[in-house]
């Protein structure tokens, strides 16, 4: 009996290796049916897209999106908002926007007030320029036709 339970031991022993051995081989394999079943599903995908861009019509119209190109005779309008927001503003975000802004009697009030303050220097002569704008000559830099006249 003791002989038997020995045996039973020594079998044990050497069958614990080789199962832990097959469980982790059966879980890399599942793993990596896993991962060439994903990469056979982006292999698909690059072959469709390969399909589009062999398309005439599918390559125009990514030009046309990507690059703004134009079919001749066509006009392009582009429409940009000057806040450069694609969705338009939710109620507090206005609100928020008015507030960072300011009121619009607020805005008014300091154009008003910063127009008092124009020295007479700031404002335009005749010729439209200010007197920063107007540089004096040097009188040795003064070439007339008067000097060809002799």
């Amino acid at each position: 009996m003791l002989a038997l339970v020995a045996l039973v031991v020594i079998a044990l022993a050497a069958l614990v290796p080789t199962v832990n051995t097959y469980v982790a081989q059966r879980q890399e394999l599942a793993e990596l049916r896993a991962q060439v079943g994903q990469q056979e599903q982006q292999v698909d995908d690059l072959r469709e897209q390969v399909a589009r861009w062999e398309d005439p019509t599918y390559v125009a119209a990514r030009a046309r999106e990507r690059l703004l190109f134009a079919m001749p005779g066509e006009t392009q309008y582009r429409l940009t908002d000057t806040s450069g927001r694609d969705v338009p503003l939710t109620e507090a975000e206005r609100a928020q926007e008015e507030a960072k802004d300011g009121e619009w009697f607020s805005v008014l009030w300091e154009s008003l007030e910063g127009s008092s303050r124009v020295t007479p220097e700031d404002i335009p002569d005749e010729t439209g320029s200010t007197e920063d704008d107007v540089s004096e000559q040097d009188p040795a830099d003064d070439t007339t036709d008067q000097d060809t006249d002799q």
